[in-house]
């Protein structure tokens, strides 16, 4: 299977131009998928051996590491303890309030000329972030993704929702059919990536289906990103 990554701008020089590469990571694996892994490549030893022994491996390692040793697990990696914090001069000694004894890793030069010699990649498709708007909680009639009140609380949920109040384009929309101009939420109470609560604007006509969109500026952007919610907003019924 090859390593998937995507392209995105390189915030870190100054050229515009510049890209660099995220790995899209497949997923996270435990012991018991290393030892489902060893077993399918032909190891004769049961998976609750296998199990016992990387157990066993990892409880020698913490031990060796609290004794002040290297580790060096088989080229696959290097442990190796470390005092963080600042020590105030030479006479200084160890605080727990202060400093405290963690853990360095670097990977082994087995693992590393391995992946570097055998792997293969496969480029992405960039993803574009965008406001996600995936629900609209509505205060008035306690629906959620149906019911809009005018000049009541409304709530949405989900993710990159945070937009700069202070650009007229950015913010909370209700757009309605017919060529009638969207509508702006304008009293905004909190404005958070996850979650958006606003005081619902007053003019929406009775009746009427509303599609309700968040927009916000990403980076340097000229034009705002527009994120639609998925459902069909209207007026409850007099």
């Amino acid at each position: 299977m090859p390593i998937h990554y995507a392209l995105f701008e390189n915030n870190l020089t100054a050229d515009p131009a510049d890209y660099a590469a995220q790995i899209q990571i497949t997923g996270s694996a435990d012991l018991d998928q290393i030892a489902g892994r060893m077993i399918d490549q032909g190891s004769t030893v049961t998976r609750a051996d296998i199990l016992a022994v990387l157990e066993d491996a990892v409880t020698a390692c913490e031990g060796l590491l609290r004794e002040g040793y290297r580790v060096n697990l088989g080229g696959l990696c290097e442990l190796f303890p470390r005092v963080k914090g600042v020590f105030n001069g030479l006479t200084d000694t160890f605080d727990p309030s202060r400093h405290r004894v963690d853990v360095g890793a670097n990977p082994g030069s087995r693992v590393r000329n391995a992946v570097r010699d055998g792997a293969t990649v496969v480029k992405e498709e960039t993803i574009r972030p965008e406001p996600v708007p995936l629900e609209y909680v509505d205060l008035a009639s306690g629906e959620t993704n149906a019911t809009v009140t005018a000049g009541t609380i409304g709530t949405v949920n989900g993710h990159r929702l945070k937009f700069n109040p202070d650009q007229a384009d950015e913010g909370v929309f209700f757009v309605g059919g017919n060529g009638v101009p969207p509508l702006r939420a304008v009293a905004i109470q909190k404005n958070k990536p996850g979650q958006l609560v606003f005081l619902v604007p007053g003019l929406i006509i009775a009746g009427s289906p509303y599609a309700l969109e968040v927009r916000a500026r990403f980076g340097q952007d000229e034009n705002p990103r527009i994120g639609r919610l998925d459902a069909v907003l209207a007026l409850p019924p007099a």
